[in-house]
């Protein structure tokens, strides 16, 4: 409580620009220290007001539940289920970490509105590319060893349907696209998980109207 109260006083500072005089004050008061050591302090008490990303296994378990919900179709017609981007990031952490493919190691979702921003470490030398496929001189260069990789994907949805299109997929600081994003469902993706559709249109199933994606949660409407 206290937390939060401090939060809400952080916040009404910088509305009201009280912050920003005392941010300069303490940065004169310490100008005999490094631009670096001042910089940080500022950094860390903007990162204050705004809170951190709390993952938690309470979090996970929360998740868990409201999932399982879903799952078991027991949403009404029109309830809302409200899952946040921390509640998600922590069931991936906890619940579902023993679920993770072979060398896929800290993902990590960012919400935005109708955009989805996916990123995670990934052993290729763990998770092989199907056998007989050719992936190139490029790509076979990039799915050699652990990778940082990000996948930014647009997702929309009504009336029972949802549509996720890829919008760019880099792996390490190289940009993917094209022909090379196909070879990566087509190959990484598909056989692990046959029911992951890009640019189709598909039915969300276990009764639901829409699965809609805002800044920080994704809102599962019953149908």
């Amino acid at each position: 409580m206290k937390n939060e109260r401090q939060k809400a006083n952080c916040k009404r500072q910088i509305k009201e620009g009280n912050i920003f005089d005392r941010l300069r004050l303490e940065a004169k008061q310490v100008q005999e220290k490094p631009f670096s050591l001042i910089l940080a302090c500022c950094l860390l008490q903007f990162a204050f007001c705004l809170g951190f990303p709390s993952l938690s296994a309470e979090a996970s378990h929360a998740a868990k539940r409201k999932l399982e919900r879903i799952g078991e179709e027991k949403l009404r017609p029109g309830e809302s289920v409200i899952l946040t981007q921390d509640e998600i990031n922590s069931y991936l952490r906890y619940d579902y970490a023993s679920e993770m493919p072979a060398g896929v190691t800290d993902p990590n979702l960012r919400l935005e509105p109708d955009r989805v921003t996916g990123t995670a470490t990934v052993d290729f030398l763990e998770w092989q590319v199907q056998k007989g496929a050719s992936p190139g001189f490029l790509l076979s260069w990039l799915l050699r060893g652990k990778r940082r990789v990000e996948v930014v994907g647009r997702w929309t949805s009504a009336d029972g349907y949802g549509l996720a299109d890829i919008e760019s997929v880099t792996i390490g600081s190289v940009p993917v696209s094209g022909g090379a994003v196909k070879f990566l469902i087509d190959n990484l993706v598909r056989p692990r998980y046959p029911g992951a559709v890009v640019g189709e249109r598909v039915a969300l199933g276990y009764h639901l109207k829409q699965v809609r994606i805002e800044r920080g949660r994704a809102v599962v409407v019953g149908m």
